[in-house]
């Protein structure tokens, strides 16, 4: 490529080529102090996530507020120094894992925050589940799905940082690594901003109904076990295939809002429950729920954990548990953590199969059907 000086960059980043990419080979490569700088600064945006018709009744400070709650979930499955395990993800801990991440200790006041709430409506929206027995009715079902949702629209919005970092990232580089990375850093933008349109759609639905405006039609699983499951989680997903390896929804057609499930893994009472929601009309994702093995309390608990290590960032392992397993198992669950994790590995569509591992530690002892 012959560019002039002052010619647009062919990165695409509207710069002059002078500011950008010339001599780029030869400039300083980014260390892991600007990663760590990005990292926070992906963390540290404040707001409240109600919508605007509710903004008038922030009060407070903006807080960490917990996907999943500290006293009643990460309490039961933390350990004697009231820590959990859990993913921390970035460049550096990924290359000093060799391409992996193990799940690393993190003490149970920084476990699952996000600042996405004024200390006024974390209180309102969220005291029935965080102050109450998980009672299976309609106002908890509403407040774990839109916490859920929430924090993984505030994730997706904070990563501009990462983004910039990435288009960084080629310094110091040769022009064919810079090809590689500000494709890939073009396609990861793209595939932020639409999940973010994507959740947003999804989003306003829930705030409809949080303003009574319109009522809101919600389909739930809720599995029940008379111990804490060992992984507390909190997520939102769009499924590309269900637990047979069938292709359920193209996410590469950008044309098509894709259907979402939400779902929760926490404790109450001594007891356990994870929680699938979705909307009444999402039939892709009615389908989806059909095809977890329901028959067989001891495959729906394989299932259910390959699920989580397989898809969530935002999930909390009891270190007790993690400690019990084989190295197999152990195995089996990191290589499942970089499945959403490392944009290189390729995706099987049997990622959600039986792989012939079980798991102790944990047994389900019923599951709930509402509004299906």
């Amino acid at each position: 490529m012959k560019l002039g000086r002052n010619s647009k960059c062919w990165c695409g980043s509207d710069k002059k080529y002078k500011k950008c990419h010339l001599n780029r080979d030869q400039q300083k490569p980014i260390d892991q102090g600007d990663a760590h700088k990005a990292s926070n600064a992906a963390k540290s945006k404040k707001y409240c996530s109600v919508p605007d018709g509710l903004k008038s009744s922030c009060k407070g400070k903006i807080i960490n507020a917990h996907t999943v709650s500290k006293g009643s979930s990460l309490q039961e499955i933390s350990d004697s120094t009231n820590h959990v395990l859990g993913l921390k993800i970035s460049l550096g801990n990924i290359k000093k894992g060799n391409g992996t991440l193990t799940p690393e200790k993190i003490g149970i006041n920084q476990a699952s925050t996000f600042k996405g709430f004024c200390a006024e409506h974390d209180k309102n929206l969220f005291s029935c589940v965080e102050d109450h027995p998980f009672a299976m009715n309609e106002d908890q079902l509403f407040a774990l799905a839109y916490r859920a949702l929430c924090k993984e629209i505030y994730a997706k919005g904070s990563n501009e940082e990462v983004l910039d970092l990435l288009k960084e990232s080629d310094k110091g580089k040769g022009i064919i690594d810079q090809l590689f990375t500000q494709e890939f850093a073009s396609s990861y933008g793209l595939g932020v901003d639409t999940a973010v349109k994507e959740l947003a759609v999804l989003k306003d639905k829930f705030d409809e109904h949080l303003l009574e405006n319109e009522k809101l039609e919600t389909c739930h699983l809720v599995i029940t076990s008379e111990t804490p499951c060992p992984v507390a989680v909190s997520s939102v997903l769009c499924p590309d295939v269900d637990f047979r390896g069938e292709i359920i929804q193209d996410l590469a057609n950008l044309e098509v809002v894709p259907d979402c499930v939400i779902f929760n893994s926490f404790s109450s009472d001594g007891k356990g429950f994870v929680v699938f929601s979705w909307l009444k009309e999402a039939e892709i994702i009615e389908a989806f729920i059909e095809t977890l093995p329901k028959d067989d309390m001891e495959s729906l608990k394989n299932a259910i954990l390959r699920f989580f290590f397989s898809v969530s960032e935002n999930l909390y392992i009891s270190p007790t548990w993690w400690d019990a397993l084989t190295d197999q198992q152990s195995e089996s669950l990191t290589e499942r953590v970089m499945i959403g994790v490392n944009p290189f590995q390729e995706k099987n569509d049997a990622y959600l199969c039986d792989d012939g591992i079980n798991f102790e530690g944990w047994d389900i002892s019923s599951f709930t059907q509402i509004n299906l």
